[in-house]
């Protein structure tokens, strides 16, 4: 009789979960961008399904950033959308003040992993002492190069500039002896979305000592120094020197066109993150990847301006990580799903498919598994020590649109530094109240 119980409630459990699909949305698609993500899933979702009785979708995207978090929010406004959800960590505090996520504390609490991440990753998937995220894996910013570039220009190799001068000097150097290559790249304009934020804008804002966001006072800088000093260095390089492509900033599709003139060698210097080193770079991505990325391409830390008082050198870090619909009708089901992929096993195959900054410390302390991938452990001792983080309001997104939109206006020679600077701090002034900004010497 026993016997015939178990098999009974094994029955039940089995047709309980027939047709039962967990579905994953992702940015990525196979052959293209973050296709290693996609191969990864590819590589374990079998074994979940198998493990757990039940179907694991992969639903493919490679679009837009920005087109993407439209569709995570049209999904789920209207009472659907993908179970769980890879996006980018800073999305977080707009979308759970929102209410576009299901917190994930009685998850988290089950999956043992969780006790190996570091507290700053726990706190960037955190919003009002409620977790929203499990990250995936974090990053850091500084400028690539050209080896083979720098070595036609009579540039040296290994390069470190200590200065934005040193920058500018560099590019000169370029611009006259190799005629047909752009200088350097670095992100403006609202085309290029949160990639001129974090990759362009707050790059150079750091360098000048500068922030958007003054923590002692709990306001938004719509005006100070260092804004100026941001701006003027984005003139020199788009409108007075030529240095950069001003049109290039602003075309359909401008951030892939960048990656395609740097896979083609027209693009000497690249201010970008950990990202665009592992996965746009990568040997194994057919769209923009160099077979010998390891030998062309180097990489500099970030300079300060190089006044006194300005910080040495300067990163800022985002990352993504595994969020949960609040439409899911299997939250259960979906811990089971985020336990398994958070098995050290998975991780450290995501790692030898896309070498990242981990957010774990037992991921991080594999030495035969990280240390050996040079650029990660390089770039992560050398930078980490620097990095800082974006504002996580509810708020940000707007505000950083009209970063893009500043940076947009002195390139392309709309406004003039002063002219764009009023429209900033008044845009800003709309947004957050009169009483939550400030204007710095």
């Amino acid at each position: 009789m026993r016997k015939l119980l178990v098999v009974f409630l094994i029955a039940v459990m089995a047709m309980s979960l027939f047709g039962v699909k967990i579905t994953i949305i992702a940015n990525a698609v196979k052959g293209g961008k973050n296709t290693q993500v996609v191969d990864w899933f590819e590589s374990f979702i079998p074994t979940i399904e198998e493990d757990l009785g039940v179907d694991i979708e992969l639903i493919q995207t490679g679009i837009k950033d920005e087109d993407f978090k439209a569709r995570i929010v049209l999904d789920i406004k209207g009472g659907g959308g993908a179970d769980i959800m890879w996006i980018d960590g800073f999305w977080v505090p707009e979308f759970a003040e929102a209410g576009y996520l299901r917190p994930i504390d009685d998850i988290v609490a089950n999956i043992p992993a969780w006790k190996y991440y570091y507290d700053s990753m726990k706190a960037m998937g955190s919003y009002k002492g409620k977790t929203y995220l499990i990250p995936a894996g974090t990053d850091v910013r500084m400028i690539y190069y050209n080896k083979e570039l720098f070595k036609k220009a009579g540039l040296p190799v290994p390069w470190q500039p200590r200065s934005w001068e040193d920058i500018l000097k560099a590019a000169r150097v370029i611009k006259e002896k190799l005629p047909g290559v752009i200088p350097i790249q670095l992100n403006a304009g609202t085309e290029m979305g949160e990639a001129t934020t974090m990759q362009g804008f707050f790059m150079v804002l750091l360098g000048a000592g500068g922030n958007l966001y003054d923590w002692n006072t709990g306001k938004w800088i719509v005006k100070s120094s260092a804004l100026r000093d941001t701006l003027e260095f984005y003139k020199k390089i788009y409108v007075d020197e030529k240095l950069g492509d001003a049109d290039l900033q602003v075309a359909p599709k401008a951030r892939e066109k960048t990656f395609e003139l740097f896979r083609q060698e027209k693009i000497a210097m690249y201010v970008e993150g950990t990202w665009f080193y592992t996965s746009v770079l990568s040997p194994n991505n057919p769209s923009w990847g160099f077979p010998d990325r390891d030998e062309r391409i180097g990489w500099a830390a970030m300079p300060g301006r190089g006044k006194p008082g300005d910080p040495e050198f300067v990163s800022i870090s985002g990352g993504t990580g595994f969020a949960v619909n609040p439409n899911t009708k299997y939250p259960g089901l979906v811990a089971e799903v985020l336990k398994r992929i958070l098995y050290l096993e998975p991780q450290i195959s995501y790692f030898e498919l896309k070498p990242f900054v981990s957010p774990r410390s037992d991921l991080a302390e594999l030495s035969w598994t990280v240390n050996r991938n040079k650029f990660i452990a390089e770039t992560s001792r050398a930078l980490v020590k620097y990095t800082t983080f974006r504002p996580a309001f509810p708020v940000y997104p707007e505000i950083s649109f009209q970063a893009q939109l500043l940076t947009e206006r002195v390139v392309t020679g709309q406004m003039s530094i002063e002219e764009a600077l009023e429209e900033f701090a008044q845009a800003v002034t709309d947004i957050v109240g009169k009483e939550n900004v400030e204007e710095l010497p």
